[in-house]
């Protein structure tokens, strides 16, 4: 795969961007605020996905490992007395 074979690839996705969001019709700084937007919402995303989602899933997957590893079973969580 060549380097016009990659550039041609990325002028097609970026033309079926363009056309799926109606950039195209706008002007350019229409299109540059509206891609500054685009991008904000995407780190805002990232953001709460690494902060917040991914520190939930982790501990709801190494709570019960770390209860099934560990020996003692009176310090353990959900445990009856």
């Amino acid at each position: 795969m060549g380097v016009s074979a990659l550039l041609e690839f990325f002028n097609y996705w970026w033309t079926r961007y363009l056309l799926t969001t109606e950039l195209y019709m706008v002007e350019k700084w229409e299109r540059v605020t509206i891609h500054v937007i685009f991008f904000i919402l995407f780190m805002l995303i990232w953001y709460f996905n690494y902060s917040i989602v991914l520190s939930l899933t982790s501990n709801l997957l190494v709570t019960p490992v770390r209860y099934l590893l560990s020996s003692d079973t009176e310090t353990s969580p959900n445990v009856a007395t």
